[in-house]
């Protein structure tokens, strides 16, 4: 039996795991961000990162499913599992209000996040509480991204925050550099790695030092979002979110 669609031309790849036959098995799709080094992305049609590798651990114990991962924008992802399009999004932060429409798993891995500013926005300012201290700079976020926090997007429709969205983080993390915008929220080591790749595809190395870490801001537990109208139609899912929020816990 299978939990999937065809795969379409927008994801960046299409990868299969397994450790059984693959006639036994139930295959569920799971969508991830694509270039979320180095917790999600795909090389060399392979999926890797620290999110992979930790859902990895897990399905080793729950062997009568296979799962397998797209790459797309993160926009996407999550609508495609709002949709019910997908059985769910490898990566969210537990966010049951504002995904209403996503069961969380249980947590598979938890991260620092931190703000990152370009150092020339932010020199003489001093941090101690966000996102309040942060008010009147110009923040870049992607669009679903929910880690900068309630507070944050309140102080944004305020206009206390300015708040430019965008579909790519490295693009963000560019912007940062040149001060386009001050600011970006997101993991900490998603942020340096954004700098290194950014580094290799051109960017004088001068201006990795333009980013600075102002303020680590909590620590977030990461789970599998499964979409909630795509189980209507597919019980089984029910029957893996269970094994696997069992296998989870061990």
């Amino acid at each position: 039996m299978h939990l999937f669609r065809p795969c379409r031309i927008l994801f960046a790849a299409c990868v299969f795991w397994a450790a059984v036959p693959a006639q036994a098995q139930t295959t569920i799709v799971l969508y991830s961000e694509a270039g979320q080094r180095p917790q999600s992305y795909e090389e060399n049609g392979i999926p890797k990162g620290a999110y992979i590798d930790n859902v990895n651990r897990v399905l080793k114990r729950i062997p009568e499913f296979k799962v397998q991962i797209r790459f797309a924008s993160w926009a996407r992802v999550v609508e495609e599992a709002r949709n019910g399009n997908s059985a769910g999004v490898l990566g969210v932060y537990y966010r049951p209000r504002e995904r209403p429409y996503l069961n969380h798993s249980r947590p598979f891995y938890s991260e620092e996040v931190a703000v990152h500013c370009n150092r020339d926005s932010i020199e003489g300012r001093t941090f101690h509480r966000y996102p309040d201290d942060f008010a009147g700079l110009k923040f870049g976020n992607q669009r679903g991204y929910l880690a900068p926090g309630p507070r944050f997007f309140q102080l944004a429709r305020e206009g206390k925050i300015q708040l430019v969205e965008g579909h790519e983080f490295h693009d963000l993390v560019k912007k940062m550099l040149v001060q386009e915008i001050d600011c970006v929220v997101n993991p900490t080591v998603v942020i340096n790695e954004a700098l290194v790749t950014l580094e290799a595809q051109g960017i004088p190395e001068r201006m990795r030092y333009k980013s600075r870490r102002a303020m680590t801001i909590k620590t977030e537990t990461v789970h599998i979002g499964f979409s909630r109208k795509y189980e209507e139609s597919h019980p089984e899912l029910a029957r893996f979110r269970q094994l696997f929020d069992q296998a989870a816990d061990q």
